[in-house]
């Protein structure tokens, strides 16, 4: 890779803090970044407010032309606005606008306060730099960041050199150094930002990533993939309130293997459990979505469910096991009884129904 390659790759890494490999993790980052850009909008605002108020009063002792100390209180309303929409706006690209129309501004009018008094004295001076120095109070991006430093940049370079003989050489030329030598610190310093950031938010990621993977490892038997007792702790309540705001008759089918033990002791550990395995998996093939299989323990399985017709997708079930040729291909002559019964439960019509006991005998053809 060469010189040129690494440095467009780098800067395309910095341009956005929003703009990352994968859609997942952009979606993710912006959500950190919004909250983070909405804080620095507003301490923005915040701090240009102080400057601001402070460069006024400061006008006003100094008995500095009474448009100076008139332009400060203006932009400090402005800034107060700022700082004020920043908490009610709900999109990060007009946040970004607020914080760069803010310092636009700020600019245009120490621009119009230099031609007003036909010189760039050292309060202008400062209230320039300042105008960059405020900058990495927000998480920009480069793109966000080199937008402002070039609009202040022209902005002062072109007003300035506009009408000849307004302000003397040696001036334009302190300004141009001033603007150049602070615009590339902040960028530098952006950037840097910018990099920190970005790893910070890759490493939250990945950590709330696996801490999820953990928790549903947790909550999952690790035998046969379902659920197990502790997400019905958790979620029993979730569910059912899902089912009941939808309008959806809850359905309890509490499944078990019949002489479970007897079945171990006569074919071994190894084929029991297999027929846990495969009875899990041929219900879990059947769920459309807003189903729940549950290990309750042993060889016991609670199966929450809600459709119309229960006894189908049970039904169902005992097809797909009947023909389930992992499930007999150990053992032919191997022969498997489950017992089905079912519970519907409707809070909004008020009533239980409890529905007659399945037997479904399982053997090989």
């Amino acid at each position: 890779m060469t010189l040129l390659e690494k440095f467009l790759d780098r800067l395309n890494e910095l341009w956005s803090l929003t703009r990352y490999e994968g859609a997942e993790l952009s979606e993710y980052a912006e959500s950190l970044v919004f909250q983070e850009t909405r804080k620095g909008i507003a301490i923005l605002g915040l701090v240009s407010l102080l400057l601001l108020s402070t460069s006024a009063l400061a006008y006003a002792l100094l008995g500095f032309d009474a448009l100076y100390v008139y332009s400060c209180v203006v932009l400090a309303v402005l800034s107060l606005h700022v700082a004020v929409s920043a908490r009610v706006v709900q999109e990060i690209n007009t946040l970004y606008l607020l914080g760069i129309t803010l310092l636009v501004v700020n600019g245009v009018a120490f621009v119009l306060l230099a031609h007003h008094s036909g010189s760039l004295n050292s309060a202008l001076f400062a209230s320039v730099i300042l105008l960059f120095l405020v900058m990495p109070l927000v998480p920009w991006g480069i793109r966000e960041a080199l937008l402002i430093v070039l609009l202040v940049y022209f902005l002062f370079t072109l007003s300035t050199i506009s009408v000849d003989g307004r302000f003397e050489k040696e001036t334009l030329w302190m300004l141009q150094f001033s603007m150049l030598g602070a615009g590339l610190t902040t960028l530098t310093v952006i950037g840097r930002n910018v990099m920190v950031r970005k790893i910070d938010i890759r490493t939250r990621f990945e950590l709330e990533k696996a801490h999820d993977r953990m928790e549903l490892l947790s909550l999952k038997d690790p035998l046969t993939g379902a659920w197990n007792r502790r997400f019905l702790d958790q979620k029993y309540l979730d569910i059912r309130t899902a089912y009941d705001l939808n309008g959806k008759t809850m359905h309890l089918a509490l499944i078990d293997v019949d002489n479970f033990k007897v079945l171990n002791d006569s074919q071994g550990h190894d084929y029991g459990d297999l027929v846990l395995r495969r009875l899990v998996a041929n219900f879990l093939a059947l769920f459309s979505g807003d189903e729940h299989l549950i290990r309750m323990g042993g060889d016991e399985f609670l199966f929450i469910l809600s459709q119309d017709e229960p006894e189908h997708i049970i039904k169902q079930g005992e097809i797909s096991l009947r023909t389930d040729p992992q499930l007999f291909s150990g053992s032919a002559d191997s022969q498997v009884n489950v017992s089905v019964g079912l519970v519907s439960i409707a809070v909004k019509s008020g009533y239980i129904r409890i529905s007659q006991r399945h037997n479904i005998q399982l053997c090989a053809a």
